[in-house]
C-alpha cells in the first residue's frame, strides 16, 4: 500500500513538472512585447531589438513561436525578404494548429510571402486561399496586405477580374482602418482592373474616390496618374489624354508606364511621338512585358502602314503568348484553386464520415451495454471493414475518373490546338482568300481562342462557344470536313487538284483534308469512327504511288501540300 502512495505521488508530480515546462515563459516574452508594439511606427528599432534576444534561452513552444512570427514580421516592415522557413518555422508549427485565428492568419501571410519571394506560387496561393478560409479574423490590415499579395498572383494568372476584386476589398479595409495611403494605392490597381474588364461604370466611381484622395494626399498624384492614363485611354477625350501625357514627361517612367504612353500617344495622334517612345523600350528584359510591347508595336506600325513591321511584332507576340501558355500549364499556380477547393471538399467529406462514426458508436456503446463486450467489438471491427473497403473503393473510382478525364482534356487539347495553328497560318498568308471561306476560319479561330481563354482564365464563360463548337462538329461532321476541304481548296489549290489526279475518293480526299490540318491517324480513325484507319492509309499509299512506306504519312501530306502550294 505504501509503495502504491509513493508511485501515485511520483505520477502527479511528473505531470506537474511536465505542464509547468510547457508552459514556461523567459525575459524575453516581457522584451518581446515591447518589439510588437514598435513594429508599425519603428520597425527597424524592433528588428534589434529582436536580434538581441537569445534564441537559444526562449523558454516553450509557444514564446519560441511568438519569436518566429514577430522576427518575421519586424523583417517584412524592414523590406528584408525571406526565401527560406528558418525563422518562420516555430510559429507554422505551433500556431497553425494551436494559434487564434488572427494568429493563424499573420502566419499563412507570412508563409505566403516566403513562398512568393522563392518562386512557388502555387503554394503561395493554397497558403492564401487556407488563411481566407478562417473564421472570427480581426487583423483587418494583415487581411488586406493578404489580399494586395493575392492580387498580385492573380494578376500573373491574367485573371483580371479577380485581381481588381481583391484590390477593392483590400482598398476598403485600408480606407476603414486610416491607411489612406494603401488606401490609395489598392483603389488605384482596381481602377486598372476595371478598365482592362470594361466596366465604365465601375471605373468612374473608382477615379472620382482616387480624385478625392489624392486631394488630401498630393503625393501620391504620380502613382493614381499611372493608373489613370489607361482610363482615359479608353474613356476620355483626346484634350485630356494630352494633358495626362504631358504630366507623365516629368515622373521617373518605368518600362509598363513608357508602353501605356505610346498606346496614348497613338490614340491621340501622336504616332512619331509614339513610335519615338517605344525605340527607348527594351523588350526583351525582366522590366517589360514583352507579350504587350509587341501587341502595342504591332497596332502602332499597323496604324503608320508598316504592315511588314506590324506582322513581324504579331509574331513575335503570338509566340512568346504560347510560350507563357506553355508556362502556365506547367506551374502549380493554374491549378492551385482547384486543389484547394478539392481539398475543402475532401475535408467536408471527411467531418460528415466522422460525424456518422461517432453516430455508429453512440448506437454502438448502447448495444455494448445491452449485449455485451462480445458483440459490441463484433459489431466496431465490421463496420471498419466496411469503412474501409468503401473509401477504398471510392479512391480507385476517383482515381479512374480523373485520369479518364485528364486524358480526355490532353487529347482534345492537342487536336485544337493543332487545327488552331494551321488555320492562323492560312490566314496570315492568304490574303485573297473568298471572304466567306475567311469568314469560316475566323469563326474556328474564335472558338479554338475561347478554350484558352477558358484555362487562363479558369472563367466557364468563355468555353461556352468552344463547348457549343464541340458539340456542333459531332452533330455536323459532314459540315465540318466540307469546310475543312474548302479552306484547303482555296489556299492549296495545286495540292487538291494533285489529290483528284490520283484517283482518290472524296472520303479518302477527306481523309487527307484532316492529316493536312494537322491531326494523326489515330485521331482521325477516332473522329470518324473507322477501326481500321491503318487500312485506308495503306489505300491512299498505294494511290500516290510513292515509296516512303517507312514514312510517316501526316508528315508527309503536309511537305507534299507545301511544296505544291
Amino acid at each position: 500500500m505504501k509503495k502504491q502512495i509513493i508511485s501515485l505521488l511520483i505520477v502527479i508530480l511528473y505531470i506537474s513538472v511536465t505542464l509547468t515546462g510547457c508552459r514556461h515563459k523567459t525575459a524575453a516574452w516581457t522584451t518581446m512585447n515591447e518589439a510588437e508594439r514598435l513594429i508599425p511606427s519603428h520597425p527597424d528599432s524592433s528588428l534589434t531589438i529582436l536580434s538581441a534576444i537569445d534564441t537559444h534561452a526562449l523558454g516553450d513552444e509557444e514564446e519560441k513561436a511568438r519569436y518566429a512570427l514577430l522576427m518575421s514580421m519586424a523583417l517584412d516592415k524592414n523590406y528584408i525578404d525571406a526565401t527560406t522557413f528558418e525563422i518562420l518555422q516555430p510559429a507554422i508549427d505551433y500556431y497553425l494548429k494551436k494559434g487564434t485565428p488572427d494568429e493563424k492568419l499573420r502566419t499563412l501571410y507570412y508563409q505566403a510571402c516566403i513562398y512568393r519571394n522563392r518562386g512557388d506560387d502555387g503554394n503561395a496561393m493554397t497558403s492564401c486561399m487556407e488563411a481566407l478560409d478562417l473564421k472570427d479574423v480581426t487583423d483587418t490590415l494583415v487581411l488586406a496586405q493578404l489580399l494586395v499579395g493575392q492580387g498580385v498572383l492573380y494578376d500573373k494568372q491574367y485573371k483580371i477580374a479577380e485581381f481588381a476584386e481583391n484590390n477593392l476589398i483590400a482598398a476598403k479595409l485600408y480606407h476603414s482602418a486610416g491607411k489612406y495611403i494603401l488606401a490609395i494605392k489598392s483603389y488605384a490597381k482596381a481602377l486598372d482592373g476595371a478598365v482592362i474588364l470594361g466596366m465604365e461604370d465601375r471605373a468612374d466611381s473608382l477615379v472620382e474616390i482616387c480624385t478625392a484622395l489624392v486631394t488630401d494626399y498630393p503625393e501620391m498624384e504620380e502613382f493614381v496618374n499611372n493608373y489613370y492614363l489607361s482610363y482615359l485611354i479608353e474613356y476620355g477625350t483626346n484634350d485630356e489624354l494630352l494633358r495626362i501625357l504631358k504630366k507623365h514627361e516629368y515622373y521617373d517612367l518605368s518600362e509598363s508606364i513608357k508602353l501605356n504612353m505610346v498606346r496614348g500617344y497613338a490614340k491621340s495622334g501622336e504616332i512619331g511621338r509614339a513610335l519615338s517612345l517605344l525605340e527607348t523600350i527594351e523588350p526583351e528584359t525582366e522590366m517589360t512585358d514583352s507579350i504587350k510591347y509587341y501587341a502595342i508595336k504591332s497596332e502602332v506600325f499597323e496604324m503608320v502602314g508598316d504592315v511588314a513591321g506590324a506582322l513581324d511584332a504579331y509574331k513575335k507576340y503570338m509566340s512568346l503568348a504560347e510560350r507563357f501558355h506553355v508556362k502556365m500549364f506547367s506551374n502549380d499556380l493554374l491549378f492551385a484553386g482547384k486543389k484547394h477547393q478539392l481539398e475543402i471538399s475532401g475535408l467536408i467529406e471527411v467531418n460528415k464520415r466522422d460525424r456518422i462514426i461517432k453516430y455508429s458508436l453512440f448506437a454502438i456503446i448502447g448495444l455494448f451495454i445491452i449485449s455485451g463486450i462480445v458483440l459490441f467489438r463484433y459489431y466496431k471491427g465490421r463496420t471498419k471493414r466496411v469503412m474501409a473497403e468503401l473509401d477504398n473503393t471510392r479512391l480507385k473510382l476517383e482515381k479512374q475518373a480523373a485520369e479518364l478525364e485528364l486524358e480526355n482534356l490532353r487529347l482534345e487539347k492537342s487536336e485544337l490546338e493543332n487545327e488552331r495553328d494551321n488555320l492562323k497560318e492560312l490566314l496570315l498568308k492568304q490574303k485573297g482568300l473568298d471572304e466567306s471561306i475567311q469568314n469560316i476560319i475566323r469563326q474556328r479561330l474564335n472558338l479554338l481562342n475561347s478554350l484558352l481563354a477558358k484555362e487562363i482564365s479558369n472563367n466557364d464563360v468563355h468555353a461556352v462557344p468552344y463547348i457549343q463548337w464541340i458539340e456542333h462538329i459531332r452533330k455536323n461532321k459532314e459540315d465540318f470536313l466540307n469546310s475543312t476541304r474548302m479552306a484547303l481548296t482555296a489556299s492549296h489549290p495545286a495540292f487538291m487538284d494533285y489529290l483528284a489526279t490520283r484517283g482518290l475518293t472524296d472520303d479518302e480526299i477527306q481523309y487527307v483534308c484532316l492529316y493536312a490540318i494537322g491531326l494523326k491517324g489515330k485521331e482521325i480513325g477516332a473522329y470518324l469512327h473507322l477501326k481500321s484507319y491503318y487500312k485506308v492509309s495503306s489505300a491512299i499509299r498505294k494511290k500516290f504511288g510513292a515509296t516512303w512506306h517507312d514514312t510517316n504519312i501526316g508528315p508527309y501530306i503536309r511537305r507534299l501540300m507545301s511544296e505544291l502550294g
